[in-house]
């Protein structure tokens, strides 16, 4: 079983090692893009996984009512800031880069809205009141 430390920080790990990958790896870009944006991506559905079973309001999924899936829905942020690191990337034009640098914007202000209203369960803070 894997420490709590290095459990928890995987998704950001995946992430990290998927903006590396495409920033830092020389060789085919196109192969290299993909692969780092797959590791990206994997820390995205990893972490909306996770947000999704520690969720308390259970029934969201069955409250939501846009026109994207569900999951769709859940990995916008991620796609957004996705977009925006592939234009920096792969960007030969400099014209390009205010609209990474928007999409990189929209992408970390929706991911952080998102984990912010979230209503996770604390493992310490369940048990001190089961325990009290």
């Amino acid at each position: 079983m894997l420490p709590e430390k290095l459990y928890e920080s995987l998704p950001y790990l995946y992430a990290g090692v998927g903006v590396a990958t495409l920033f830092m790896m020389p060789g085919h870009p196109v192969l290299t893009s993909l692969s780092g944006a797959l590791l990206f991506v994997a820390g995205g559905l990893v972490w909306v996984i996770r947000s999704e079973h520690r969720r308390r309001d259970l029934d969201a999924q069955a409250r939501f009512p846009g026109p994207l899936p569900f999951w769709c829905y859940e990995l916008l942020p991620f796609g957004y800031i996705l977009t925006a690191l592939m234009l920096f990337a792969w960007a030969s034009n400099p014209w390009l880069f205010p609209s990474a640098v928007i999409f990189l914007i929209i992408g970390n202000q929706l991911w952080l809205l998102r984990s912010s209203q979230r209503n996770h369960k604390n493992k310490r803070f369940s048990h001190a009141h089961i325990h009290s």
